[in-house]
């Protein structure tokens, strides 16, 4: 039952052209980006990099996990928006396992696809660079690009499941992607600006904490390390689908 659950939602999503659209974004943006850096990078000084794995994949954060936002938002409300909800759950009265089949099945695509560009981008950037620059940056013998090969989808995972979350709490395509986005892009900085304690709950917020974990800094003030942020923002993204799941069973189809 759940298998055809899983293969319901995958057919909804493949014959909508908006996830055909934003996913050539996704790849456009990302690809583009690590082909610039390589392009512009400087020859290397001996045995000091000029090419390194964090700006060949830093478009990938910084605009790719906006575009996996806007996707699995319209994931969870473009039904709304066309009123098709209701056949939905009268052909699986479980709600919540919809609700699991549309996390499931973007968490993977977008942890595979953030993969695949985090990876090409990486080669991508080798080739264009200078050949001495090349020469010193080998993606699968560097550390720091390991690390992002794991540590960006993984995130990205969880970023669908906070966005799904929010989308299922709002069931509005416009209102979700827009909280989602500004939250992403700097809402939580206006709480720095509170006196006294403002950093405080800044802190504790769970974007800062993403962006803690990838770029490998510690939140002073907190009891945790950045591997510890990348546990925490999962946390709130559980939280938050979890609470999404609730209002889903008990309200209104």
């Amino acid at each position: 039952m759940f298998i055809n659950t899983l293969v319901a939602e995958w057919t909804k999503l493949r014959t909508t052209r908006s996830f055909w659209w934003t996913t050539a974004l996704f790849i456009l943006m990302s690809l583009g980006w690590a082909g610039l850096t390589g392009y512009t990078s400087l020859e290397a000084q001996g045995d000091f990099p000029t090419l390194w794995a964090a700006s060949s994949a830093v478009a990938v954060y910084l605009l790719g996990f906006s575009v996996i936002m806007i996707q699995s938002v319209m994931l969870v409300t473009t039904e709304y928006r066309y009123h098709l909800q209701s056949t939905s759950y009268l052909a699986t009265p479980r709600r919540w396992t919809v609700a699991l089949a549309k996390l499931l099945l973007y968490s993977a695509i977008a942890a595979a696809l953030t993969f695949l560009m985090v990876l090409a981008g990486f080669y991508l950037a080798r080739a264009l660079a200078p050949e001495s620059a090349a020469a010193l940056f080998n993606p699968l013998e560097d550390a720091a690009a390991l690390r992002i090969l794991w540590s960006y989808p993984a995130m990205a995972a969880s970023v669908v499941m906070l966005a799904q979350g929010v989308g299922l709490l709002l069931r509005q395509t416009a209102g979700s992607v827009a909280l989602v986005l500004i939250w992403f892009m700097g809402l939580e900085q206006i709480f720095r600006l509170i006196p006294e304690f403002g950093s405080d709950i800044a802190s504790y917020l769970p974007f800062q904490n993403l962006d803690a974990f990838i770029q490998e800094v510690d939140i002073a003030g907190l009891p945790w390390d950045h591997n510890g942020s990348g546990a925490y923002f999962l946390l709130w993204a559980a939280i938050l689908w979890l609470l999404g799941v609730v209002v889903l069973q008990r309200r209104d189809a």
